[in-house]
């Protein structure tokens, strides 16, 4: 059995799928693309520039990529990942603490 394709980068985490669900909505893109995921402190995102790629979510807030052709993923703080055609689950690094489950930030 072959290891699914797994992309990090900070607290982004991508996991190559089979397929991604039916019913699911595209997530807007920013001025500047594809934002995975934003730190509030510091404004620094985790995005993707080309149009090759599109983020979709399901009812359930569960976010989907999907990639046409390579794409590279980039942080101002962080090694540039290329993301090579596929689709992925994408999730985001939380940090547990007794009182709340706090969402990691750059």
């Amino acid at each position: 059995m072959e290891k699914p394709l797994m992309l990090r980068q900070g607290d982004v985490l991508l996991v190559r799928v089979d397929h991604i669900p039916a019913v699911t909505k595209n997530v807007p893109r920013s001025q500047h693309g594809i934002v995975l995921a934003e730190g509030e402190v510091t404004g620094h995102a985790h995005r993707i520039s080309s149009r090759h790629a599109q983020l979709v979510r399901t009812e359930e807030d569960v976010r989907f990529l999907r990639v046409t052709a390579p794409v590279t993923l980039r942080h101002e703080e962080h090694k540039t990942v290329e993301i090579p055609p596929g689709n992925y689950r994408v999730t985001i690094h939380h940090e547990y603490q007794p009182a709340a489950i706090v969402r990691v930030e750059d």
